[in-house]
């Protein structure tokens, strides 16, 4: 930022909460100038922006995540939702600490609530999805935090649901499902596999609960091969759900071989995929590391293709580039899509190119910022 560019002083609400402050100290309820020095702070349990009322950001420096991750009992679920929401923020923009993120996450494996789990996996996800392609130790070591962190709440929450449980218990189960399978739960791998035989040879319908059927295929197909894409490939093929079209191809995205990432390639640009449902395909893709490179030599190679059927409604088009090529983390990827596309008639979707190109470049500084001290915390904080 330009000296010029920051004349505005803001007032900020602090929402320090009362047991941030010492006994008897004087409460400040706002920041009115660009620094000032807060006394009476009790540093053992001290939070701003209590209960995320403000709509600011805080930098909590990384031995400040750390302790507040160790005081997590004593925080609001908004609060730990807010201090994951932040933390994460904070590294991206390398303003904050990846590590100290990773810290405050690493004794969040008791959370209960689903809300907190939910923003914690979203998160984690994103992080690890920008430094997989970085080293083999990091996305090994990240892959190995991850599964440390649900393996207790999987294990606890189960496969089964209750006759009175809530909403929410029912979201928080298919959401740890998915993350333990996916990061190399045995058990679950198991069970799941063991689930989707009986469904799909039509034994039993019922041995996988609709809420668990997009968990169950994903962690079938990232396991299996040709045998298993072929039955969820049946199963979108013959649904007339509109969800169970979307579960299908959500879970197909996950395919490692590459001769079946070509055919779901394949299968994304039929027109056994509606327009409007093309993105689907193309996000499952470009979260999966082994893909998200095939996907995009892909749409190269069938630009015409692409354009023919998506043009003529340019939010579509737009929206299907920005999910397929948001998730690289190289400048030369970077370079190459801004190449391939600078004698193109880019009208229409311009903005989502260059939506592209910012999230590459902050993608890219990231990994170039915080490799070296990710892979240095992953070897001191988790055993693989």
């Amino acid at each position: 930022m330009k000296p010029e560019e920051d004349q505005t002083t803001w007032w900020v609400p602090l929402f320090l909460s009362e047991k941030s402050l010492i006994a008897g100290s004087e409460k400040i309820t706002a920041l009115t100038s660009k620094e000032a020095t807060i006394k009476g702070i009790d540093i053992d349990c001290y939070k701003l922006n209590s209960n995320q009322n403000g709509f600011y950001r805080v930098n909590y420096p990384a031995e400040r995540l750390v302790k507040l991750g160790e005081t997590r009992k004593q925080l609001s679920v908004a609060d730990r939702i807010g201090l994951i929401a932040d933390a994460a923020a904070m590294a991206l923009s390398g303003l904050g600490s990846t590590t100290g993120l990773l810290s405050f996450l690493a004794p969040l494996k008791d959370e209960e609530s689903y809300l907190v789990w939910a923003e914690l996996i979203n998160q984690l996800g994103k992080l690890k999805s920008v430094f997989s392609e970085s080293s083999p130790e990091i996305r090994d070591g990240l892959k190995k935090f991850t599964l440390d962190l649900v393996t207790l709440a999987a294990e606890k929450i189960g496969w089964e649901y209750g006759k009175d449980e809530g909403f929410l218990t029912g979201r928080l189960r298919a959401l740890l499902i998915s993350t333990a399978g996916g990061s190399g739960h045995k058990g679950i791998i198991a069970e799941a596999q063991r689930r989707f035989k009986l469904y799909t040879s039509g034994k039993d319908k019922s041995v996988i609960h609709p809420s668990l059927r997009l968990a169950v295929f994903r962690i079938v197909i990232a396991e299996g091969g040709q045998e298993e894409y072929d039955a969820v490939l049946n199963e979108y093929l013959s649904t007339s759900a509109v969800d169970g079209k979307e579960i299908c191809l959500s879970a197909l995205g996950r395919v490692r071989q590459p001769e079946l990432i070509q055919r779901f390639l394949e299968l994304m640009l039929s027109d056994k995929v509606r327009t409007q449902d093309k993105h689907t395909p193309a996000i499952s893709l470009s979260n999966n590391v082994r893909a998200r490179h095939a996907l995009w030599e892909f749409i190269k190679k069938n630009w015409e293709i692409v354009y023919k059927q998506l043009s003529g409604n340019m939010v579509v088009l737009d929206r299907f580039l920005k999910n397929s090529l948001n998730k690289f983390a190289s400048l030369d990827v970077m370079e190459d899509i801004e190449k391939f596309f600078a004698d193109k008639d880019t009208h229409g979707f311009e903005k989502g190119l260059a939506i592209i190109s910012d999230s590459i470049k902050g993608n890219a500084s990231w990994v170039q910022r915080d490799q070296e001290n990710v892979e240095k915390w992953v070897k001191e904080h988790v055993k693989v």
